[in-house]
């Protein structure tokens, strides 16, 4: 009887764990740490996909003192794996693969629209990053 029980008990148990490890999981969203290592303040700006709405934006300006690291939460960006990123710095600049349109004013508007009005508009490059196993891109010149 007790040999019985125990056999449906586990049954029971390895159905339970197969149905965990077969349902959907929940996404992380993707975190981006930029380091600056120069003595000067690095700018970046970002493009990546929203989840929510299913969305491509280009993003900035995300301000990084000198020698530090910044961290950027895209808790919208739950779906993609990779991201897109330009930075500057007065003297050096990063980010050649595609091209948009940015201004010097903090902006963000969806990918392929028009960039807000602003100052210095401008054509930068955005190199592509991917997102690691940990949700983290790792950005540094």
């Amino acid at each position: 009887m007790f040999k019985k029980i125990g056999m449906i008990f586990a049954c029971f148990l390895v159905a339970f764990v197969m149905m965990g490890a077969i349902s959907p999981q929940t996404a992380e969203a993707i975190t981006i740490q930029i380091k600056n290592p120069y003595s000067h303040t690095l700018t970046a700006a970002i493009v990546y996909h929203d989840s929510q709405v299913q969305k491509w934006f280009v993003r900035g300006w995300f301000k990084v003192t000198p020698n530090s690291t910044r961290t950027i939460n895209l808790d919208e960006s739950t779906k993609q794996n990779k991201v897109y990123i330009h930075a500057h710095t007065s003297e050096a600049s990063w980010g050649s693969e595609m091209k948009y349109i940015v201004i010097k004013e903090a902006f963000k508007y969806e990918a392929g629209k028009t960039c807000p009005a602003g100052t210095a508009r401008r054509q930068v490059g955005f190199d592509v990053w991917y997102v690691e196993n940990n949700g983290f891109v790792y950005w540094k010149p």
